[in-house]
């Protein structure tokens, strides 16, 4: 039986299209095995959504097949051209299939052709790849949504992911019915690469409400997680829907990139800070215990010290408890790499230094504010000889939090009630006093 493995670099999406390629490839007769050096098949979904991104694929593939030169190798997923020009010269790199063809990988394995003519911008097979399961994980990724439509100034996404794409309501709906009860996953994280324009090809305003709603009808399926999420999406019906129903849980990573107006501009991004700063102060106010997480970007082109401090100020003022921080980094072909005023690497190393120490502090403080609070945790991690009495899992509101389970009785996979207890480092834990009994909580 030929053998094989799978590499995934980058974004949810990569991770749900990866299991979906591998149910396809193990169906083919293929061995799964866990050292990617010793393998006949080597599957790579890259990223290349910075330079540095794109070059550690190209590496990582390199340090594998020094190991192991005699195995195949086909990388799909975003491949920048320049990532095309390093990878062509790896010579056990068979096909570098992109996005636009990716659910054909299978095909390509048994000899099919990748396609002269490359397909739409918007075609809908990118939908083909669907999922039974979700390997060695309690919660599943669900992708509803591809393609962006916003172009960015910094960004090559579109490009090479194409035009935003809804699926269709049926099919998502299937699915996570298909996860809930062959797989017994009790939360699905939805994905997409603009998750805000699901719903907008198909002519549906506030799709994505209706569509979190529906799911939570189906028996066994406790919570609905949304990956990131534009400012946009927080209408009234986006927000009633939360408040009606507490299985959709209360975390929302949204991207700001910049708390300055001037270089939201050069960004061409579509949205103004007071635009986010009213769609962020309707969480809190309509969503209390709401955890907000956020992506910025340091040292982009023409940033001054004011624009700098503008983003920290904003960061303070919304309370968001995660910050993601990326040092830009310019790609080719963009608008923005051909921008002028570009901030020194040292400047750039500076302020990303000063802003981990700013978000560092921000986090302990909203996360000591929570001491106190209730949470609903479904278990990731059991107490093992190795860790030590300790559990772990994720909250509704996206907190990492460990319960003190000396006696063993968490269970991966079940959902356990807890009050916030005491800080340890950046996680919070939970007594096992709070948890009662630690059986699994009644939905």
């Amino acid at each position: 039986m030929p053998s094989c493995a799978f590499v995934t670099f980058g974004c949810k999406i990569n991770m749900y299209d990866t299991q979906a390629i591998r149910e396809e490839i193990i169906d083919l007769g293929y061995q799964e095995i866990s050292d990617p050096s010793a393998v006949d098949l080597l599957i790579i979904n890259s990223c290349t959504v910075t330079e540095r991104a794109g070059q550690k694929v190209g590496e990582k593939i390199r340090s594998l097949t020094r190991k192991n030169p005699a195995a195949q190798v086909i990388v799909t997923g975003c491949i920048s051209e320049d990532d095309r020009i390093r990878l062509e010269k790896i010579p056990q790199v068979s096909h570098l299939i992109g996005n636009e063809e990716k659910h054909r990988v299978a095909e390509v394995l048994q000899g099919a052709s990748l396609l002269e003519k490359k397909p739409r911008r918007n075609s809908r097979a990118i939908f083909d790849l669907q999922i039974h399961g979700f390997e060695g994980r309690t919660r599943a990724f669900l992708k509803i949504q591809d393609g962006c439509d916003s172009f960015c100034s910094y960004c090559i996404i579109p490009y090479l992911r194409g035009s935003s794409r809804s699926r269709d309501h049926l099919p998502v709906l299937e699915e996570a019915k298909r996860l809930v009860e062959d797989g017994g996953f009790r939360e699905l994280v939805l994905t997409g690469i603009h998750l805000r324009q699901w719903g907008l090809d198909r002519g549906l305003e506030d799709g994505l409400a209706r569509l979190m709603l529906d799911l939570r009808q189906i028996p066994g399926l406790d919570r609905v997680r949304l990956s990131s999420i534009g400012e946009g999406a927080f209408s009234e019906a986006f927000l009633g829907a939360f408040q009606a129903d507490r299985g959709l849980c209360r975390f929302f990573h949204v991207p700001l990139q910049s708390g300055s107006e001037r270089i939201l501009r050069r960004m061409r991004r579509d949205y103004s800070i007071d635009d986010f700063i009213e769609a962020m102060e309707r969480v809190h106010q309509q969503l209390p215990g709401a955890v907000l997480a956020t992506d910025v970007i340091v040292g982009f082109p023409g940033e001054t010290e004011q624009d700098f401090e503008m983003t920290l100020e904003l960061l303070d003022r919304l309370r968001f408890v995660k910050v993601h921080l990326f040092p830009y980094s310019p790609r080719p072909r963009t608008i923005a790499a051909r921008l002028d005023d570009h901030v020194s690497i040292e400047t750039r190393q500076q302020r990303m230094i000063r802003a981990r120490e700013f978000c560092e502090q921000l986090q302990q403080r909203e996360l000591d504010r929570r001491i106190g609070d209730r949470v609903q945790v479904l278990i990731e991690k059991e107490a093992t000889e190795d860790r030590g009495p300790v559990a772990e899992g994720l909250s509704r509101e996206g907190l990492r939090v460990q319960f003190d389970d000396a006696d063993g009785t968490l269970r991966r996979g079940v959902e356990v009630d807890g009050i916030l207890d005491q800080r340890r480092g950046p996680k919070m834990s939970a007594t096992k006093l709070a948890i009662g009994s630690g059986k699994e909580r009644q939905s």
